[in-house]
């Protein structure tokens, strides 16, 4: 790996990584926040914040590095390029900001994650296994039961994803027409629509 150790911070007020977390959406931000301080300590900063960690100072180098310690930890090749977008989306800012060259930033963005693809550690849920989840819910008697119900519910009718029911509130359901305002991936405001049941 390059040494970053003679490379001073940016300063907080013109940091990529705080612009770049910025533009993301709220559960995006928590992600993002967590994979780049992964990468920031898999490239040595252990002990330094992300909020202080040079990104301008990565050279291509790096991240090749970053990707072999993934690789060689097992990590998929999905989660490969999400850290490696991750690095990317904080370089494109440090490039608008002036911090490294249109070169520095071209050569930053032909490093790829691990090649390859996983199969789904999903499976399809039939009705019947439906039916037993919310048997159980309806046999616990605390106040879980009937929210764990409720969630089943949202997610299997609503075909809403995790990550877009955690910040339901009260005020984005309209029980009118059954539906729902969510954020969805990529910042997008959708309506999700419940089934009559």
């Amino acid at each position: 790996m390059s040494d970053l150790s003679s490379t001073q911070p940016a300063p907080s007020t013109s940091n990529p990584l705080t612009v770049y977390l910025a533009r993301l959406a709220p559960s995006s931000q928590l992600t993002m926040r967590y994979v780049l301080q992964d990468a920031a300590d898999r490239l040595g900063f252990e002990d330094v914040d992300i909020e202080e960690v040079p990104w301008h100072g990565l050279q291509p180098e790096d991240v090749v590095a970053l990707v072999a310690a993934l690789r060689a930890d097992g990590y998929a090749p999905n989660t490969s390029s999400l850290y490696v977008n991750a690095v990317r989306g904080v370089m494109n800012e440090a490039w608008r900001m002036s911090l490294i060259s249109q070169d520095h930033l071209l050569k930053m963005r032909s490093v790829k994650g691990i090649a390859g693809t996983r199969l789904s550690q999903g499976r399809n849920l039939k009705r019947t296994l439906i039916h037993e989840l919310m048997e159980v819910c309806a046999a616990d008697p605390r106040p879980q039961g009937l929210r764990d119900a409720a969630v089943i519910a949202l997610l299997y009718g609503t075909g809403m994803r995790k990550s877009e029911s955690v910040d339901l509130d009260l005020s984005q359901v309209d029980f009118n027409e059954r539906s729902l305002t969510v954020t969805g991936k990529g910042n997008k405001q959708l309506i999700k629509y419940a089934p009559a049941w």
